[in-house]
């Protein structure tokens, strides 16, 4: 090939090179509107042109060195990014251990006998708001409705009488105030109680007993001429018969505590009302001291027993306590003694206050104490007469000495 048909070849070349890269331009631009084969023949169009000939004799320009396109930096590799460490696992939750199920607890036993109750609910006495003016005229209403002796109801009236005198009396301590509201109350409901016909004789006739029991101790508690001891012992008692007035007057009382209250008014009343005979009050100091301790004893039982506060081993000694006393008129001994009495024919009124001593005091110092008084003088002296009798030492030893010395003389 000469050199100038080589020079044709390459501006042929260069030109067809050219012109690809023109059209590739314009195709570049009009590719949102052209579909893929137009595109193909807008690049080949110009490819196909016959390139003119150059002029004959005319020089040929230079061909400009093809600059070669500078080389395409690559991208810098993605770096990859750190692998996401997974959370660790939730633990789970240790189950909940579901709670053990309530033991149910066992019944509590009541406890024999009843709790103590609170003094005399307003339904059934005088209730403390009341003026004084109003307590003495409810209750001097009851008086006068009873079926009391005028010799009884004289000295209800001087109970209520030496009561209001508490309440009226503005340096009296408020305790002893209130003390003094509840007595009067109580005085009040069992004169009330004493005259309902829905209630039983017997339980009329205890609330009258009530009534006389407590208008009597009220008198000796008041009684300068006897002696402080004396004194102490029936304020003792007045003190029980508020208790056990307080428990049967109380609203709606079961028939258990009804029971239990009337027992120990019965017990109280025994002893309190065989004051009413005369001679009967120990002489002897021995005699005084014994009498005093057993009141006192039985007394502070009575209140322990009642106690909710009291340990149980308190309660079951006091229970035994009363159950003794309870007995006492049932004991073998005192059976014994009540025959002999008997065989001496000893009058009922000798029978009855060795009867209430016992209730008051037990076996064998009630007893024997009840062997002084006065209606039972000359059945003693007849039974330490018959020498025969096994009881004819004891019946000797009571006329002679105090009686609590002769409790060694009691027949086998």
């Amino acid at each position: 090939m000469t050199r100038s048909a080589q020079r044709r070849v390459v501006r042929a070349a260069s030109a067809s090179i050219l012109a690809a890269g023109l059209a590739l331009s314009a195709g570049m631009s009009a590719m949102a509107a052209s579909a893929a084969p137009t595109q193909v023949q807008a690049v080949a169009s110009p490819m196909n042109e016959p390139v003119p000939p150059p002029g004959d004799g005319e020089p040929e320009p230079p061909v400009p060195p093809v600059e070669p396109e500078p080389p395409v930096e690559p991208e810098p590799p993605v770096e990859p990014e750190p692998p996401v460490e997974p959370e660790p696992p939730v633990e789970p939750e240790p189950p909940v251990e579901p709670e053990p199920p309530v033991e149910p607890e066992p019944p509590v036993e009541p406890e024999p006998p009843v709790e103590p109750v609170p003094p005399v609910e307003p339904e059934n006495g005088v209730p403390p708001a009341q003026t004084p003016d109003e307590i003495k005229k409810q209750v001097e209403s009851s008086i006068a409705s009873s079926q009391l002796s005028a010799e009884e109801k004289a000295k209800a009236q001087q109970t209520l009488d030496d009561l209001l005198a508490i309440i009226n009396d503005k340096e009296a301590e408020p305790g002893d105030q209130n003390y003094a509201r509840n007595l009067a109350a109580g005085l009040g409901a069992a004169l009330r109680l004493s005259t309902n016909e829905d209630l039983s004789k017997e339980d009329r006739d205890r609330y009258a007993k009530i009534v006389v029991g407590l208008s009597l101790a009220m008198e000796k508690v008041n009684d300068e001429n006897l002696s402080v001891d004396d004194r102490d012992a029936y304020r003792e008692v007045v003190d029980d018969l508020d208790v056990v007035l307080a428990g049967l007057t109380a609203e709606n009382v079961s028939a258990a505590d009804k029971a239990y209250y009337s027992k120990w008014a019965d017990l109280i009343l025994a002893g309190v009302l065989a004051n009413q005979q005369p001679g009967t009050a120990p002489t002897e100091p021995e005699d005084k001291k014994k009498v005093q301790e057993q009141l006192k004893k039985n007394a502070a039982a009575l209140k322990t027993y009642q106690n909710p506060k009291a340990s149980q081993e308190d309660r079951d000694a006091a229970k035994q306590t009363l159950d003794e006393q309870e007995a006492a008129t049932t004991d073998a001994k005192y059976l014994a003694l009540v025959d002999e009495l008997k065989r001496l024919k000893a009058p009922q009124a000798c029978l009855d206050v060795v009867q209430n001593r016992t209730q008051q005091a037990g076996w064998p110092d009630g007893s024997l104490w009840g062997l002084t008084d006065k209606s039972c003088a000359a059945t003693v002296k007849a039974g330490a007469a018959d020498t025969n009798s096994d009881w004819s030492a004891l019946f000797s030893c009571v006329t002679t000495q105090a009686f609590s010395t002769c409790t060694a003389r009691i027949p086998e």
